[in-house]
């Protein structure tokens, strides 16, 4: 069951300070984020084991692990390549399961490049183009069955939250900023 709006934004008050002045010292939020991170990080090999599973509805694919100690979500990035190095990519989908409430999303990046270098990237919600549906479909319905989560609805997800999550301050600060990622368009 996906909690409530009202519910979502207490959880990101009790993660996140409430302003800058805040933020530069770790307070009592920022000490439960980091302690919160520490115990899902218990859970890393199950996690492991997800991407292995997605390698294999994914053949040709690439499966990548964004999770990273300055996000509060476990990330599963899916490219539609493979080799090393990688060669130029045109998407990504990116699964992203929060670790401070039963909540996911599924998101899509488009990217521009110069030569082989990465130049721009573009976040796409829901409806996502071409081929990156089925793909966002099916990482949705595997995060959803292996860790009963719930999608969090993108409008819950645009809901301003009144917190500092990494650089971003309120009135920018969403729910999606405070539960998975304030920097979407940033993976590997």
């Amino acid at each position: 069951m996906t909690p409530s709006t009202e519910q979502l934004l207490a959880i990101a008050r009790h993660y996140w300070p409430a302003s800058v002045s805040d933020a530069d010292e770790p307070g009592p939020e920022l000490s439960r984020l980091f302690k919160r991170f520490g115990e899902a990080l218990q859970g890393l090999g199950q996690w492991h084991g997800f991407l292995d599973h997605l390698r294999t509805l994914f053949p040709g694919f690439s499966i990548g692990d964004g999770t990273g100690p300055t996000r509060c979500s476990f990330r599963c990035i899916v490219y539609p390549a493979m080799g090393f190095p990688m060669p130029p990519i045109p998407w990504a989908v990116v699964g992203c399961m929060s670790i401070l409430a039963p909540v996911f999303t599924v998101y899509g990046i488009t990217f521009e490049y110069e030569g082989r270098k990465r130049r721009a990237a573009q976040l796409h919600l829901t409806p996502l183009p071409g081929p990156m549906e089925e793909t966002a479909r099916i990482v949705a319905r595997e995060l959803g069955a292996r860790y009963q989560v719930s999608e969090l609805p993108r409008g819950v997800a645009a809901t301003p939250v009144p917190v500092v999550v990494d650089s971003t301050q309120p009135p920018q600060t969403t729910l999606f900023d405070a539960l998975f990622d304030s920097d979407p368009t940033n993976i590997p």
